[in-house]
């Protein structure tokens, strides 16, 4: 199998499982938003940003690090053993302490609600398997075998919405489903780590002087990540200290999509990185250039429809998946999905900074967005509230983008041809008046139609080859070659 065709095939096992998971979580959030209203998905929202702090902290650059190691010493099994068990019995360690008990701790001493309190303690568990799982994932990034993770995701998301349901049937509240949604956690985690057993190690495995050596490797992307996290979290808090949580579930809804779709260019990105990786390692870089361009094409073939889209079609998706009373989250959508776009091309280049160790050059970019951001949210949120933390955030987002765009162009400069961009955007705006003209049908209507006029436009205009499709779809059946 080739490594364009290993790429696409296990990318779209994964956006095959992805559309099955983000419709039924599209579901969740309905259910949840009606049951729970503006002020009760507010207060969810608050929760979640709350843990997210911890997680985030939780996180030290550690799983981006597993998958460049693995990436870097494909075919020491010796040493992928010890690798994965090591930073598998770390991070069951920092989950413990970091999510177990200093993040209760805090927030029982926060000046929060008491029924705020509670839902943050009972969603606790959505996050400490998560952790876990993050490093179980890697194991299956480097040997390109996510159909499990596709199919676990998917189950953890069944079990959320079972128990969402039952919920609504016994007429229970916040808490109740936030412990739903930590068993479901714990489902996609297990289902993971049973499967991944067959290949890789996650013994008990106390091993200090490979965490030193992994932290002494991590430690720019986990200072990258806590600094990120003022930017990306920040804003959830501040808003939450200073409006009403209704205004803060509003938000929290449009932003809960944000998060579903920016999870597409990190799975891609994560089967990408230990190949990207290795290719370094191994001075290949003819190879390491083409992958980068090829990967950027990829976002943006990506993401400019759907900016396009959910400029015309936000409001009516919003009220659609949550409610009448969130109708305003669809205008927050459309100014989030300009960083939705920023980050499907940003996630190409941040990963370029991991595979070739720069993540040090990267740590004055984050701090200055982070000071930047945090001053604007102080500044802005009190008055303007959820539109100034919208536009912050694509701000942030934006000039993130341009650091590492920056950082990885002087490491190992790509070349890049705009084909592929404005082919993408030719395709957008045939696809915006198609879209434009069945805005009013049902909302599957005009984004199905818009999709296909959309996939031929781009076809037509040279943004796809046809020598790419026959390379993904040819039938080979070998493994593909990390080297």
């Amino acid at each position: 199998m080739s490594l364009a065709r290993a790429l696409a095939l296990n990318t779209g096992v994964q956006i095959l499982g992805k559309t099955v998971s983000t419709a039924l979580g599209v579901v969740i959030i309905g259910l949840m938003t009606r049951q729970l209203g503006t002020e009760g998905f507010g207060a969810y929202s608050t929760a979640n940003a709350f843990l997210q702090v911890f997680a985030l902290l939780l996180d030290l650059g550690l799983n981006v690090t597993l998958v460049a190691l693995l990436g870097e010493h494909a075919g020491d099994e010796k040493y992928e053993k010890r690798c994965t068990s090591a930073l598998f019995t770390l991070r069951i360690v920092m989950a413990f302490v970091i999510l177990g008990l200093v993040a209760p701790a805090v927030a029982l001493a926060s000046p929060y609600p008491l029924a705020l309190k509670l839902a943050i303690i009972a969603l606790t568990g959505s996050f400490i398997f998560p952790s876990l799982n993050q490093v179980v994932v890697g194991a299956q990034q480097r040997h390109l075998k996510m159909s499990m993770a596709a199919i676990a995701e998917n189950v953890g998301r069944i079990v959320a919405l079972a128990g969402l349901l039952y919920a609504q049937a016994q007429g229970w509240g916040l808490v109740p489903i936030m412990w739903f949604i930590s068993v479901a956690g714990f489902c996609n985690f297990i289902l993971n780590f049973l499967y991944a057993r067959r290949y890789a190690d996650f013994h008990w495995n106390w091993d200090p002087a490979f965490w030193k050596m992994a932290l002494h490797r991590s430690w720019p992307v986990g200072l990258s990540i806590a600094f990120g996290l003022a930017y990306f979290k920040a804003d959830t808090l501040i808003l939450s200290f200073v409006r009403p949580q209704s205004e803060v579930g509003i938000y929290g809804a449009a932003y809960r999509v944000l998060e579903i779709l920016i999870t597409i260019p990190f799975m891609y990105a994560g089967v990408l990185l230990p190949i990207l990786s290795n290719a370094f390692a191994r001075k290949d870089f003819p190879k390491f250039k083409t992958l980068v361009t090829n990967s950027i094409n990829v976002m943006l073939v990506f993401c400019l429809p759907m900016m396009f889209g959910t400029w015309i079609l936000g409001e009516r998706i919003m009220i659609l998946v949550a409610g009448p009373e969130f109708a305003e989250s669809g205008r927050i959508l459309s100014i989030l999905i300009v960083a939705v776009a920023a980050i499907y091309v940003n996630t190409v280049f941040s990963h370029i900074v991991v595979a070739i160790d720069g993540q040090r050059k990267m740590i004055p970019v984050y701090i200055a967005v982070a000071i930047a951001a945090v001053i604007g949210y102080l500044l802005f949120i009190p008055t303007y509230g959820m539109w100034a933390a919208a536009w912050l955030t694509v701000a942030s987002e934006v000039l993130v983008g341009l650091g590492s765009i920056i950082v990885s162009h002087k490491a190992i400069p790509t070349e890049f041809k705009p084909r592929v961009l404005l082919a993408a955007i030719g395709a957008s705006i045939l696809m915006s008046i198609a879209v434009w003209l069945l805005r009013h049908q049902f909302v599957a209507v005009p984004i199905l139609f818009g999709a296909i006029v959309y996939g031929i436009a781009l076809y037509v205009m040279g943004g796809i080859k046809k020598e790419i499709l026959q390379e993904i779809f040819k039938a080979k059946t070998t493994n593909p070659p990390l080297v």
